[in-house]
């Protein structure tokens, strides 16, 4: 093998062949890329620096505090579970972000020295997970109404026939003048249930067809003055004035009291 390692720039002709022989291919190897001497050398250099450093190890039950403390050095643990950045920065709507929680799990990342990148991506991740079972849920809601409301629909289309819209519109009314949430989930399920829609058909006509005391059924309705038993009417059915029936009802009551108010004075 000749003593020289390049001529003119490049090794000598046989310069890695030699080196194989000798049994160093991976020597060989870089030296047949390398196009001259100091590039050679450098990247030599270069991978005897990488061996001569000690890796971190990961933390065992037998590792000093200062053992642990360069692991987490070198992979990027913060000092404490505070220092993780778990909250995206910003959340989608209808999810609320839980603080207490988010502490705790954050106190299991850094007690088992989680890298902050991994704890923020965790973060995201999760919050993406939380929005497709929202979504999954409302869908399962949404369901659960249709095939309701479909089932609704054919029961009382056949009994309340082309009066069936008219009742409907009521019965929601009646409902949400007694300040319930119609937005909800779950009582929407319970308003489009056919048993349910029949029992607040129920309520909203007992209400209106109850009679007053001392006055002919027949006429007037409900309980109390006349026009305390207008405003009960009304608030019961704010759609009151698309029934025509519902409304002479009412004229009717506003017309009594008037006349009781008359032979007062």
């Amino acid at each position: 093998m000749d003593g020289s390692f390049h001529k003119e720039g490049k090794f000598n002709e046989g310069w890695s062949q030699a080196l194989r022989d000798a049994g160093f291919e991976r020597l060989a190897n870089k030296g047949a890329l390398a196009p001259d001497e100091a590039t050679f050398l450098r990247s030599l250099d270069d991978t005897l620096g990488h061996v001569g450093k000690k890796a971190s190890a990961y933390p065992t039950a037998t590792s000093t505090e200062a053992e642990i403390a360069e692991y987490r050095r070198a992979a990027g643990v913060p000092d404490a579970p505070a220092g993780y950045t778990l909250k995206p920065e910003s959340l989608p709507d209808g999810i609320e972000w839980d603080e207490a929680g988010a502490g705790e799990f954050a106190a299991v990342l850094h007690k088992h020295h989680a890298p902050a990148a991994l704890a923020k991506e965790l973060g995201a991740m999760f919050t993406n997970q939380l929005v497709k079972m929202r979504e999954a849920a409302a869908g399962g809601f949404e369901k659960q109404i249709n095939d309701l409301a479909a089932k609704s629909s054919q029961v009382f289309g056949k009994e309340w026939g082309d009066d069936v819209d008219g009742r409907r519109q009521a019965n929601v009314d009646f409902v949400k003048v007694r300040g319930l949430d119609l937005s909800d989930p779950v009582l929407r399920i319970a308003l489009s249930h056919p048993d349910i829609v029949r029992l607040v058909d129920e309520a909203r006509r007992s209400v209106r067809e109850a009679p007053l005391p001392g006055v002919d059924a027949g006429v007037f309705t409900g309980s109390g003055s006349p026009r305390q038993q207008a405003m009960e009417l009304m608030r019961a059915n704010p759609g009151w004035q698309r029934d025509a029936p519902l409304a002479k009802r009412i004229q009717d009551l506003h017309a009594l009291q008037a006349k009781q108010d008359a032979r007062k004075h």
